[in-house]
């Protein structure tokens, strides 16, 4: 069966388009009006057993940019992602997510004085 990774994040932004109160992307253009969500890194680790199905331990880092006058609105989208995702089902093209657990979020202001940024870790173990 192929690797999962592509069918997680398909399912990731479908699940975020549908459900959080502002765009979503994969590489967002230069000057994208905020707020959005970004899709920023996958890290994946093996943590297959010596026999059986190939499992992977999947960090998944999202990053929330606002424009907004303080954290609220970035602390409100954080809020809205963890609703969307934390320990619910993710049906895969590819795959399965086996388990899918917020690991954390925070925010705080941007090295610009000005724009708030979000971010959210989000663990998924996937099989395959």
């Amino acid at each position: 069966m192929a690797d999962p990774s592509v069918a997680l994040q398909v399912a990731l932004f479908e699940r975020l388009r549908a459900e959080v109160s502002c765009p979503v992307h994969d590489g967002a253009p230069m000057n994208t009006p905020k707020p959005y969500i970004s899709i920023d890194r996958e890290v994946s680790t093996n943590i297959r057993p010596i026999a059986g199905r190939k499992r992977e331990q999947r960090l998944i880092y999202l990053s929330v940019w606002s424009d907004a006058h303080g954290q609220a609105e970035v602390k409100r989208i954080n809020g809205e992602i963890v609703a969307a995702l934390d320990e619910r089902r993710l049906p895969l093209a590819e795959g399965r997510a086996v388990s899918v657990r917020v690991e954390g979020a925070d925010a705080q202001r941007d090295a610009d004085g000005v724009t708030y940024q979000g971010s959210v870790t989000i663990r998924v173990i996937t099989t395959h």
